[in-house]
């Protein structure tokens, strides 16, 4: 069984798509296969992946045109990486339907997710992108989820956001799924030039077990926004500048979590 991890937030441009995008290429790339999920209707992993183009099938084509899960898999020119696009969502009426169809049935997405394979393709890490706030869509997305990777800008208002996130992820453990754990609140968008950012890094570490932590500290740095413009994750890009490095550790962290048989997968 694969590894499911949803990044959630309440709060919106706080780097949960390059988040993603980056964390699946990296764990991809060091021979785990991997599932990128995009639920959000704003459609970033499209242009972060360099899917702009794409024209087959959707995940809205899944959920309202009774299309194959396995022809939404669109594979990559990243080796072992598969992603599921959201959609196109080319009139108001396919939004609603969509977001209708979550707020139906918050575990649909977990009973679809196992769906999402081929004969060539077996994810062992699936990582699900989620819109801000705590909708139907995100909702499904965590009861689908093994983990949650929370990222919290560093910035004192995203600490703000945090108590009630922390209630509701309860709320659904108790409720649906009891397996969920919290992988990690990921600190992003760190600015050594502001002083409230290393505050907001103290109080985390202060206020948390540090296994609830990562390590890793994602900077706010210019090539993580660059790299939507030209279709590629930053950890294949420039792999030396300072986010791409830390999206590389962090993608260790990751891989370090995952079930021992991923690890002899990868040694094999």
């Amino acid at each position: 069984m694969p590894k499911t991890l949803a990044v959630v937030s309440l709060k919106g441009g706080v780097g949960k798509t390059t988040t993603c995008t980056n964390l699946a290429a990296y764990v991809a790339a060091m021979g785990i296969p991997t599932l990128l999920v995009d639920l959000d209707v704003q459609n970033g992993v499209r242009f972060g992946v360099g899917l702009d183009d794409y024209a087959g099938v959707t995940l809205e084509d899944v959920l309202l045109h009774q299309g194959r899960p396995s022809e939404a898999l669109v594979l990559t020119n990243r080796s072992e990486l598969s992603v599921v696009l959201s959609g196109r969502f080319t009139s108001d009426h396919a939004l609603e339907s969509y977001e209708r169809t979550f707020e139906q049935d918050v575990t649909w997405l977990a009973r679809l997710l196992p769906h999402f394979t081929t004969p060539d393709f077996s994810p062992q890490l699936v990582l699900l992108d989620t819109p801000a706030g705590l909708g139907a869509v995100t909702t499904s997305a965590i009861v689908a989820a093994d983990g949650l990777i929370l990222p919290i800008q560093c910035e004192p208002l995203s600490l703000r956001t945090l108590p009630p996130l922390l209630r509701r992820i309860v709320q659904i453990k108790t409720q649906y799924n009891p397996r969920l754990a919290i992988e990690g609140i990921l600190l992003t968008m760190y600015d050594e030039r502001q002083g409230a950012a290393a505050d907001v890094v103290r109080q985390v570490r202060e206020a948390f077990p540090g296994e609830l932590v990562f390590d890793t500290v994602i900077p706010r740095h210019e090539e993580l926004s660059l790299s939507f413009a030209v279709g590629a994750p930053a950890v294949t890009l420039k792999t030396r500048a300072a986010g791409a490095q830390a999206y590389i550790q962090l993608g260790r962290e990751i891989i370090m979590r995952l079930p021992e048989e991923v690890g002899y997968a990868m040694s094999g």
